[in-house]
């Protein structure tokens, strides 16, 4: 067939930014085409995405109303976004045939990231660590891609001058010449080629091709922008091709001539990669055609010439005050909603969006580039079952499996850590082939007899230890040692391997899939859950991956695994396939540049999200880019602003944002306020009252119907449920709070201990308290030479393991040991006027009661005795002891009443005797050591027993009559400073008054 020339002027049109480009472009073409099926058929669309390609098929169905028709062959440039290069993602190539001109395939991104980390590594290989290598390698390999996009090349890194740099860029600049030398030939060994090089080869082959014999048929390059130089260059063919046509998205007509030469000059501006693709082209803006549709123009024609305006070139903005009167239907539909933050903006955008769907076969868009406020909308919409289709997907390491993968492997990383161990056996995966139920059921026991209080010794036979100790005092639930077992039986292998220092990696990966998948069996199913659904599969195709790139790996610390799966799996996007929702959907703001909605909602329009902040180049600066002219950051911005203005022309805009986030202010985008600077000069704004509703709906939504104001709890149990028994201990609680021992001795209700917690101030009381026990039952009488010595070595026994915790070795130890040199020199004074008689005494008294006697119970730390047969209590604080005033005013009778109770001969082994002394030895360990302090000044110990003795009978008589309620905090000025129950007494809501939460 005879080939034809191409034509001397680049045909080109465009469709303007108030016409929905897919729509008129479909309407346009079936104009063109609609009689003739077969040359229909034979039309090539170069679409700058899959995505595009789609909604065009989805343009042609509306056309048609859904009738039979041969579609054009559409044939996207990259499954990525051409700007996506710029931005910072990965490219995908176009092309008949993956074979085409016998190119290598492309690297597989895991491979690429895993080769690039073995050679950073390999410049520091004792500083860095292999996951820390793996997320400098994902940012090396976009530099790789953004080198191949614009053509440039890693050898003229050579002509830079690294004097005129950082000391610390030189250092990264001498890296990156390395590179320019291994890399290509670490790529020809491996067989392959970088993606964007690969992408750019392709698309230059094409056009190489079609200028030697250029295409018989019709060939439409539609709604690129023309930013990456190979594609420009495919345009600019495509233009003067005899059947060749480019269609552009939204060309300005509104800027003046000389606005427009700057436009060429500013890469942040809108129109700068349209004016930078004209100028290639060799044609002006005034040779392009408009193609229009009356019926598909989502706007009036005056918002896009206002926006022109608003976003002119900032040398040109003194024009502002010439601007001519504002057309009032410019702004119809319109509206700006400010939200007090990112939770209040989601939901303001889920109300919105489920509001549409009210209105049958309307539809709605929301349009962000910001990841967590589309994860927010999503999630916010199930509350109404609604699945909406995000088109940007879900990060692998976000979804049920890479969780898991991630949890599973941050557990044995840990030695099995408690709080670890418990976030993967709760993961829904975690089934190990038995019923959910049932798994519940053992990891709430688990948590309860073995993970909450002191932490077990590290790994799983560390809690099979503490397993072993509940079975021997008969207190382990049937069922639960067997599933324990069970479980670290699957997880043996992975285990060995992960103690030690260094492994084979694809060893090591295989032992963590396999441990994965036998915990992830459901009950009833032949295959793990792990890889069920597109998540699942995706995983599976992410693992696949993996181990086919294992070759790359040498030997792994598996210390380092959680992190380096972390790197691995962040930015692999899974998009869902069916079951979202037809009528509501999420876009990236490139895909808002080509479609429309009957509602677009703009979110996140906060600088720094829109536009995206320019981040900084790890392997780059500014001034180093430049010089190895790579794109300016401003060039990102400008793409950003392009699809800004596209989405803002259609027929029912919403515009939010947050005033806050995380508490910082934010500062509203700058193309917002632009536009609001020139709305002033009319006298009007973007924010109007008509949002208020939404952003008042979302603060009430989860507020319940009506509002009970809270009072403070005033139970009053049945006497016959009343506690008989409470230690001395507890009297103080009683008079204090007795709510408390409502909650503890009657509801039953016990606060857990914490999971996997290292020693508190609790513990070191009781080792303290032990270390001096032991050391006076050894020394009653006559201390030693070497006291300190010996009190420090039931001090070690005491501490036991606690010391290898390294608050306990750091702070305790060195405390214990100056209570030690203080105690031996206060024993050796003491023992002069008194000696030791009895430690850690139980007893118990009955009292008569009007309803039934009640029994006082109690532990005396110590008690000693005089030569002349006088009692002393002594009792041990680690902490603050009560002051004199609680104990004269009776609010803390402890030690009263053990005087009350050697008085009645409630210690069997105590001799009668008159107690003279009731004292507080507080050992803090700091400065000074210790402190011994007669429990009172004002009063005999004599006449505090009595007083507590009367005061108790008092308060048992007081409440054995059912009206007496168990009140909260009854005496203000002696409030507990230990209460468990605060929050089920709701002392924050009703003490403050009014109700709200203090």
């Amino acid at each position: 067939m005879t080939s034809q020339s191409p034509h001397p002027r680049p045909n080109v049109l465009n469709i303007p930014p108030d016409i929905s480009f897919v729509d008129c472009l479909a309407r346009y073409l079936l104009d063109q085409y609609g009689d003739d099926l077969n040359a229909f058929g034979q039309v090539t669309i170069l679409t700058t995405t899959r995505r595009a390609a789609r909604a065009l098929q989805n343009a042609f169905l509306r056309e048609t109303k859904g009738k039979p028709l041969l579609l054009p062959r559409m044939r996207p440039l990259g499954d990525v976004d051409e700007d996506d290069l710029i931005l910072g993602g990965d490219a995908a190539l176009p092309g008949d045939s993956p074979d085409m001109l016998g190119l290598p395939p492309a690297i597989g991104s895991l491979r690429r990231q895993l080769l690039l980390s073995r050679l950073i590594q390999q410049r520091d290989p004792d500083g860095l660590d292999l996951s820390q290598c793996a997320g400098l390698a994902r940012e090396l390999a976009r530099l790789l891609d953004q080198v191949h996009t614009e053509s440039l090349d890693f050898a003229d890194l050579k002509d830079l001058v690294p004097d005129e740099y950082a000391a610390h860029w030189q250092k990264t600049l001498e890296f990156l010449t390395v590179i320019s030398d291994v890399w290509p030939t670490l790529m020809e060994a491996e067989g392959s080629l970088d993606p964007a090089k690969r992408r750019d080869l392709l698309i230059r082959a094409q056009v190489e091709a079609w200028q030697k014999e250029p295409p018989t048929h019709p060939v439409y390059a539609v709604g690129s922008t023309g930013s990456i130089p190979s594609t420009a260059e495919l345009l600019s063919l495509v233009s003067r091709l005899p059947q060749g046509c480019v269609i552009l998205p939204g060309l300005d007509r509104y800027l003046d001539d000389d606005s427009w030469e700057h436009v060429k000059r500013e890469p942040g501006h809108p129109q700068y990669g349209l004016s930078r693709l004209l100028d290639r082209m060799g044609i002006s803006r005034d040779e392009v055609g408009d193609i229009i549709r009356e019926t598909a123009r989502s706007c009036p024609p005056s918002r896009p010439a206002f926006l022109s305006n608003a976003m002119r070139p900032a040398e040109t903005t003194d024009q502002w005050q010439q601007a001519g009167p504002l057309e009032a239907e410019a702004f119809d539909g319109v509206e700006l909603m400010t939200c007090p933050g990112p939770q209040a903006e989601a939901l303001v955008i889920a109300l919105l969006m489920r509001e549409t769907l009210e209105s049958p076969r309307k539809t709605a868009v929301l349009i962000t580039p910001d990841r967590d406020l589309s994860r927010r909308v999503s999630a916010e919409l199930k509350r109404w079952d609604i699945e909406v289709d995000d088109s940007a997907g879900s990060s692998l390491d976000q979804s049920p499996p890479g969780v898991f993968l991630r949890l599973t492997a941050k557990m044995m990383a840990s030695e099995a850590d408690p709080v670890q161990l418990l976030a993967m056996l709760k993961h829904p995966y975690a089934t190990m082939g038995l019923e959910r139920s049932a798994v519940r059921r053992f990891v709430r026991l688990l948590e309860i007899r073995a993970l909450r209080g002191p932490r077990p010794a590290p790994g799983l036979d560390g809690i099979r230890a503490v397993l072993d100790n509940r079975a021997t005092r008969k207190t382990l639930p049937e069922g639960l040692m067997e599933w324990f077992d069970q479980m670290s039986e699957l997880a043996r292998e992975f285990e060995t391997l992960s103690r030690q220092p260094d492994v084979d990696f694809r060893t090591f990966l295989i032992a963590h899939i396999r441990f994965a998948e036998r915990l992830s069996q459901r009950h009833g199913e032949e295959q793990p859950h792990l890889w069920q659904g597109h998540f699942g599969e995706a995983a599976a195709s992410f693992v696949s991956d993996l181990l086919q790139a294992a070759d790359v790996m040498e030997g792994i610390n598996p210390k380092s695994w959680p992190e380096l799966l972390d790197n691995l799996m962040s930015g692999q996007m899974v998009r869902a396939r069916y079951g979202m929702h037809p009528r509501l959907q999420i876009w990236g703001p490139i895909e808002g540049r080509l479609q429309r909605a009957d509602l677009v909602i703009m979110g996140g329009l906060n600088d720094g999200i829109w536009p995206p902040e320019a981040a900084s180049d790890p392997w780059m600066s500014r001034p180093m880019r430049k010089d190895f002219h790579l794109p300016v950051p401003e060039k990102k911005i400008g793409l950003s602003a392009h699809d800004f203005q596209q989405a803002f022309c259609a027929k029912q805009v919403v515009l939010t944002r947050s005033e806050k986030v995380d508490g910082t202010p934010m500062v509203p985008s700058r193309w917002l306020l632009r536009i609001e600077t020139l709305l002033k000069k009319f006298g009007t704004g973007l924010e109007t009252p008509v949002g208020a509703p939404y952003v008042q709906w979302q603060a009430r939504l989860d507020q319940p119907a009506a509002y009970q104001p809270v009072a403070a709890p005033r139970p009053t149990p049945p006497v016959s449920a009343r506690p008989r028994r409470l230690s001395v201990t507890r009297i103080e609680k009683w008079m204090k709070d007795p709510y408390s021992i409502f909650a503890s001795s009657i509801l039953e209700l016990n606060p857990l201990d914490a999971i996997g917690e290292n020693p508190g101030a609790a513990d070191k009381g009781t080792i303290i308290h032990k270390a001096l026990e032991d050391f006076i039952r050894a020394y009653p009488d006559t201390l030693p030479a070497d006291a300190v010595d010996r009190l420090l070595e039931f001090g070690r026994e005491a501490f036991a393991d606690l010391l290898a915790f390294p608050a306990v070795w750091g702070f305790w130890w060195p405390r214990f040991e100056r209570i030690a040199d203080w105690f031996v020199a206060f024993e050796q004074e003491r023992r002069s006027r008194f000696k030791p008689a009895v430690l850690e005494q139980k007893g118990t008294m009955r009292l008569a009661a009007p309803y039934a006697d009640f029994v006082l119970s109690g532990t005396a730390d110590r008690i000693d005795r005089s030569p002349l047969g006088e009692l002393s209590i002594l009792d041990y604080k680690t902490g603050y002891p009560p002051s004199v005033k609680e104990v004269d005013t009776g609010i803390a009778p402890q030690l009263a009443l053990e005087a009350a109770m050697i008085k009645a001969g409630a210690f069997s082994d105590v001799p009668p005797g008159e107690v003279t002394e009731l004292a507080y030895i507080r050992l803090s360990g700091g400065s000074p050591a210790g402190e011994f302090r007669q429990a009172s000044k004002k009063k005999s110990a004599e006449e505090l027993s009595v007083e507590a003795l009367d005061g108790l009978n008092r308060l048992i008589a007081q409440f054995d009559r059912e009206a007496t309620p168990y009140l909260t905090r009854p005496r203000p000025d002696f409030v507990d400073r230990f209460n468990d129950y605060e929050h089920l007494a709701r002392i924050r809501e009703w003490s403050s008054g009014d109700g709200d939460d203090g």
